[in-house]
């Protein structure tokens, strides 16, 4: 599974000599069987190759691009014949000795680039609809904690306690009877504090972003006193489960369904924070011109994006900062050239400046307001 952290270092990546090739692919076995799927392949690669091998300039250029193509064909054939993921990003720079490859958890559109550095948008755009869940199944005796990201689901812990029972109506009487309903309140007390502590450590280790929690509504609401604050406030919601007889795909299901209303309400939350800010003059901006000053200038915290939205511009070779305009690059003093989609190369800016990216999927206010714009961390 891609991370931010890869994004960031391919963004990194840079070479002078030769370009560097990015190809997404969908890999939708749905729509084709995969014979027919790996002639598409193969046609859609040939075809690229030969349009872009214009772009190479020398002999060495040229023989790196076409290594690029032969791996990636190599690669590709092999994903469509295990059918592991509905699509596929690849980057490759065979002068320099560059291969990185990614299944991506959704189909997305056929995408080959030479360029000198990679293409990483879509990417974000799938990093911004995913966010890491942790998801907690227990009863009073048993539980389970696992990790929901791009719709796949890892296991972590299991735990089983020993839990006395307690005393049933017509049994022990007395102080003997209340001695043993506090041992087991205690027993399961203490099985509480093992399950939130477990998944504590879970959150200090991968921090996901929300936490689900399954069981018996009664279980789950006396469970929820035990959990570490920062645990608390990132509850996402409940679902109704008996942790001995669901199974892993029951519980990946009810996840995914809790997070698609977590995530268009975040969605909805951010862009109302924004225009609310920017109309009232405070730490945001709306419209692409203040939003790309504030990007470039490092003011931006969170850049929201609406979901397709494409423009083209400038930017500058060397630097890579962008620009409305064709003008000197306030940076180098070179020339900026022309660029298909200056929100490419801001988003990449924003990266590079440690600034969060959102795209918004849902139809929201933010597309009467310029399709984009940021939260400040300051404003200068």
């Amino acid at each position: 599974m891609i991370t931010r952290q890869q994004v960031a270092e391919l963004l990194q990546f840079r070479n002078g000599e030769f370009l560097i090739t990015s190809c997404y692919l969908d890999l939708d076995r749905g729509k084709m069987s995969p014979q027919a799927l790996k002639i598409r392949t193969k046609d859609l690669l040939l075809t690229a190759h030969q349009e872009l091998a214009s772009k190479a300039g020398t002999h060495g250029q040229r023989e790196s691009l076409r290594a690029d193509f032969e791996r990636i064909e190599e690669f590709v054939m092999d994903e469509i014949a295990m059918n592991r993921h509905k699509g596929v990003a690849v980057f490759a720079c065979s002068g320099h000795k560059f291969f990185q490859a990614y299944g991506l958890p959704r189909l997305v559109r056929n995408i080959l680039i030479a360029d000198a550095a990679p293409y990483v948008r879509p990417l974000t755009s799938i990093l911004a609809e995913y966010h890491r869940y942790g998801v907690v199944v227990l009863d009073r005796v048993h539980a389970q904690i696992h990790e929901v990201y791009m719709g796949e689901l890892q296991q972590h812990e299991m735990f089983t306690d020993t839990v006395p029972r307690r005393v049933r109506e017509g049994g022990l009487g007395g102080r003997e009877e209340r001695h043993i309903e506090r041992r087991h309140d205690a027993a399961v007390h203490q099985h509480f504090r093992r399950v939130a502590d477990a998944a504590f450590r879970v959150f200090q280790r991968d921090k996901f972003d929300w936490l689900i929690l399954g069981g018996q509504r009664e279980v789950l609401r006396e469970f929820k006193g035990a959990l570490h604050p920062y645990l608390r406030a990132r509850w996402a919601g409940d679902f109704h489960a008996d942790v001995n007889i669901i199974t892993p795909a029951d519980i990946l299901a009810e996840t995914l369904s809790i997070e698609e209303n977590v995530e268009a309400a975040e969605e909805q939350r951010l862009v109302d924070e924004l225009l609310a800010k920017a109309e009232a003059g405070k730490l945001a901006v709306a419209g692409m011109g203040e939003t790309l000053d504030a990007v470039a200038r490092g003011e931006a915290q969170t850049l929201l994006v609406d979901s397709g939205f494409e423009m083209p511009g400038y930017a500058c070779l060397d630097c890579h900062l962008p620009s409305l305009e064709s003008r000197e690059c306030p940076q180098c003093s070179k020339p900026t050239v022309p660029c298909a989609d200056i929100i490419d190369e801001m988003i990449e800016l924003a990266m590079q400046k440690n600034c969060r990216v959102e795209h918004v999927h849902a139809r929201t206010p933010l597309r009467d307001a310029g399709r984009i714009g940021a939260l400040l961390r300051y404003r200068s």
